[in-house]
């Protein structure tokens, strides 16, 4: 069974997942698959219902969306100073303070094991490609994968030392794949095995698309689309909340959202 959601920028595509998880007897669903256009576009309309979504999680003592968001890029050390900020001193002055084994996504991403005991940038990498790709006549279009097991491939996230006898606390994040188009456009696919849609989703979906513009910038490319295929997607309501009050909170949204259309039409008539 496969849930196909087409959208514009990050927020909708979130809301209308939840709208849909929120709809089943169980607040589950097996491959829900997220196609968004333009992943790096944030409306008014979309940073209000961030802030709606930030304060449920804050009020419930939960991680803000921000947060959940630099676990996959950190995205503050890149305006503070810029490639630098991403490659050293993220990865050499915040990552080791980490205590928790939840969020290591963008530590993963910045600094791997090589089997000569060596350690690389596995993104750094990525964006080297790129760029040589982006040269070349007829350049390779699809090389720029994530692993699950082989550590010397470009993204790796699961790590076979870390996680390989865990049962639980495994990465969620699974996979991703870098898309070079004809156009000189990238996209972005990721997997996940496991997707929280109150206590995780937006702001994973936030930090996905600038990661996205980070390698596209860094690379001389156009971000473009993002694609997320949570394998199981479940509308949470065992970190402290009751599922009344998520329904009241995409009530809430679903407003927000609803003002936008009613903008829309408006200017259409116009």
């Amino acid at each position: 069974m496969i849930h196909l959601i087409a959208a514009k920028t990050c927020t909708e595509a979130w809301l209308r997942a939840a709208n849909l998880l929120a709809d089943t007897a169980d607040r589950i669903a097996y491959n829900v698959i997220l196609d968004i256009e333009q992943p790096i576009t944030v409306t008014a309309v979309d940073q209000r219902i961030v802030e709606a979504v930030d304060r449920f999680l804050k009020k419930n003592e939960a991680d803000p969306v921000a947060t959940v968001a630099a676990t996959i890029f950190p995205a503050s050390d890149y305006r503070r100073n810029g490639v630098k900020g991403v490659f050293e001193d993220f990865p050499e002055k915040t990552y080791p303070k980490l205590t928790k084994t939840w969020g290591t996504y963008a530590g993963r991403l910045l600094r791997r094991g090589g089997k000569d005991g060596t350690t690389f940038n596995p993104l750094e990498l990525t964006i080297r490609k790129l760029r040589a790709q982006k040269k070349r006549t007829g350049p390779l279009r699809s090389i720029y994968e994530a692993s699950l097991i082989d550590v010397m491939t470009d993204l790796p996230i699961f790590d076979p030392g870390l996680d390989s006898k865990r049962n639980q606390g495994q990465p969620c994040l699974a996979h991703l794949s870098f898309k070079l188009r004809e156009d000189n456009g990238l996209m972005l696919t990721a997997m996940y095995r496991n997707h929280y849609y109150v206590q995780r989703a937006l702001g994973n979906l936030l930090g996905l698309s600038q990661l996205l513009f980070f390698v596209a910038r860094e690379s001389g490319l156009t971000p473009k689309s993002l694609v997320c295929h949570s394998t199981f997607a479940r509308l949470d309501t065992d970190k402290g909340w009751s599922i009344s009050e998520v329904k009241r909170l995409l009530v809430e949204c679903n407003e927000l959202a609803g003002a936008l259309v009613r903008q829309e039409a408006q200017g259409v008539m116009r």
